[in-house]
């Protein structure tokens, strides 16, 4: 049976990889350090269902201890590695950037060195869209220039990027770095749009909306983001960096009208100036994915809106 260590697995997109994973028949080896960014009894929470699996195992390991992370290592002994841990606010990275690059950077230095020293089949890095910044050459393919990020978030995912491929290149190891798109869904982290629009959306309170509500991002679901991220782990590709996209980008203001529509209330609106480390456009194209792993989204965005405030009717409102 292949073991796949995830790391970042009690998160949002980390906890839904970690359910596809072990319906699938792996064994899953979760390190997460249970961070505070947020209230971590969120991460609690989406782990709960697994700790009983006889083949889940959970880490309460910080990625930036090397010793504790080999200790896992050296027990699990993984075949395949996702490396989803990380900071993931732009915005917060712009004001803190120090600890974004000490934990997406230093601990994915750590991750490859012990990806290396064991002998991983298979290891795929949660990169991100953000590398892109606002180059207007949209739809964004992965050859696009990415000299320009906003914040120091996207500048660790593209130092990310460059790192992982000189172990390719020194090591021949296989790896993986997958952009993701503005993912949402089930386990939706709290401080992300799609979240704080359902809890309004549902209670009543009002909803934040930045600029004019014309800036566009390509809203991806997170089930067909776990999707991307198993082929990629279960391919033998080298090394590749590919977009995981819906590729059908929404403005804030379709967003709001896909929600009233769900739930069928329309909250009051503030609008607030967009913060500059926001990009105006996020629109990639995925064709590479297809070609390289066989996916594609599955999941468009009204859809995806249903299932997230139905998660959240049953697992925030009670």
């Amino acid at each position: 049976m292949k073991t796949v260590l995830v790391t970042g697995g009690a998160g949002f997109i980390g906890s839904n990889l970690v359910g596809k994973l072990l319906q699938e028949g792996y064994r899953v080896a979760c390190v997460d350090n249970f961070d505070t960014t947020y209230d971590p009894s969120f991460k609690e929470e989406n782990i709960a269902p697994f700790l009983h699996d006889k083949n889940f195992s959970l880490y309460r390991v910080d990625i930036r201890n090397l010793d504790e992370l080999r200790t896992v290592f050296e027990k699990e002994k993984p075949t395949h590695v996702a490396h989803l841990a990380a900071k993931a606010d732009t915005r917060a990275a712009v004001e803190n950037p120090r600890v974004y690059v000490s934990v997406n950077m230093d601990g994915t230095l750590n991750m490859l060195e012990l990806c290396r020293e064991f002998g991983v089949q298979m290891t795929v890095l949660a990169s991100s869209g953000s590398v892109y910044g606002n180059n207007p050459n949209v739809p964004w393919k992965e050859d696009e220039r990415t000299d320009f990020p906003l914040s120091a978030y996207g500048v660790t995912k593209k130092a990310m990027e460059l790192l992982a491929y000189t172990y390719h290149h020194n090591f021949n190891m296989h790896i993986i770095c997958l952009r993701y798109f503005n993912v949402y869904g089930e386990n939706n982290r709290p401080t992300m749009v799609p979240y704080m629009w359902a809890k309004a959306f549902l209670t009543g309170e009002e909803i934040e909306m930045s600029g004019e509500g014309t800036r566009r991002r390509d809203f991806t679901y997170v089930g067909d983001v776990a999707d991307a991220t198993m082929l990629a782990l279960e391919s033998s590709l080298g090394y590749e960096v590919i977009n995981v996209a819906d590729s059908k980008p929404h403005s804030l203001t379709d967003l709001f009208a896909v929600f009233e529509k769900v739930t069928g209330v329309a909250p009051p609106v503030r609008k607030r100036s967009s913060h500059p480390a926001s990009v105006n456009e996020m629109y990639a194209d995925s064709s590479k994915a297809k070609k390289l792993l066989g996916w594609e989204p599955k999941v468009f965005l009204e859809e995806g809106v249903t299932r997230l405030v139905a998660w959240f009717k049953a697992n925030r409102l009670t």
